[in-house]
């Protein structure tokens, strides 16, 4: 006969985990905390700038090309090609 004599957790030895958590959510398993720099703030910033000023420019080269307006600079394409197979 086996006898168990602490059932302290119950049947899940995760749930005093758990419920740990549930009661301060702030708390992480290692008491980690984040901080970004004030640095590293203004660099998100930016890059979220040039994320919004490249989507306008996705969009008007959309309506340029269902307008039928968009011109291909052959030149340039030659050229950045050129560019690329000389790395």
């Amino acid at each position: 006969m086996m006898r168990i004599n602490d059932i302290k957790y119950g049947i899940n030895p995760y749930q005093h985990q758990i419920n740990r958590h549930k009661t301060n959510p702030n708390t992480a398993s290692g008491g980690d905390v984040v901080d970004i720099s004030a640095n590293g703030k203004e660099i998100y910033q930016a890059m979220k700038s040039d994320q919004a000023d490249r989507q306008k420019r996705i969009e008007q080269l959309k309506q340029q090309i269902s307008a039928g307006t968009y011109k291909i600079d052959s030149q340039k394409v030659a050229d950045k090609m050129i560019e690329f197979w000389q790395k």
